[in-house]
Order: C-alpha cells, then sequence, then structure tokens
C-alpha cells in the first residue's frame, strides 16, 4: 500500500494513498516488498516471529524426549525394585542329596516273620 509520504519514482511527485498510477506523469507505481508485505497481512516481523515460535516448539519437543530417554534408562537399570541391586545365589560347591532325590532301591523291603 502507497502510504501521503511516497513519491513518484519517475516524477517525484508525491502520490496519494492506493495510486497504481501517478496522477502527475502517469507512471506505473512500484511497490516495495515490504508494502507488498503490508497489502498481504504478512510481513518480515511476522516470519521472524513464526520462525521464533518453531524454535520455541522444536526445544521443547527436545526437553520432553530426553527427559522420557533418561527416565527410561533410570527405570530399566534399578532394576524396578526401588533401586536395589539384584541378588545373586551361588551354588555349593559339593552337592547335596535329599531323601527325594535319592535312587530307588532294587532290593525288596526287609521283612520279619511273624511268631504266633
Amino acid at each position: 500500500m502507497v502510504s501521503a509520504t511516497d513519491r513518484c519514482r519517475v516524477c517525484d511527485e508525491p502520490l496519494t494513498p492506493g495510486a497504481t498510477f501517478c496522477p502527475h506523469c502517469g507512471a506505473r507505481v512500484e511497490h516495495d516488498l515490504d508494502d507488498d508485505a503490508a497489502t498481504t497481512g504478512r510481513g518480515v516481523k511476522d516470519d521472524e516471529r513464526s520462525r521464533g515460535m518453531w524454535l520455541v516448539v522444536a526445544a521443547i519437543v527436545a526437553v520432553v524426549a530426553i527427559v522420557a530417554v533418561v527416565a527410561i534408562a533410570f527405570a530399566s537399570t534399578s532394576g524396578g525394585g526401588g533401586g536395589n541391586a539384584p541378588s545373586t545365589s551361588v551354588s555349593p560347591a559339593t552337592p547335596t542329596t535329599t531323601p527325594s532325590s535319592r535312587t530307588p532301591s532294587t532290593r525288596p523291603p526287609v521283612t520279619t516273620p511273624r511268631t504266633t
């Protein structure tokens, strides 16, 4: 959009707001990039603000991802039992026999004759 302070680039006469042609010489009015941005509603400041918002969103997502990875790492290394180290069992050097682990005998049971 052309402001009242803008001048024609050909004859240097003042231009009226919104003019497409110079009222004095008839030359076509060329708009600056800033003027085009003002008519479309998007300016350089809007683009910078948009870029800034993307950086903020990306930083938040990165922080959340890092926190999630650290939490998963702590949960998997602590054994899930409040940070206690898992216990290990050591088997004895010599095997022990229990009554249930004996092999059955092939001898018949011993019986004593009854006296009457």
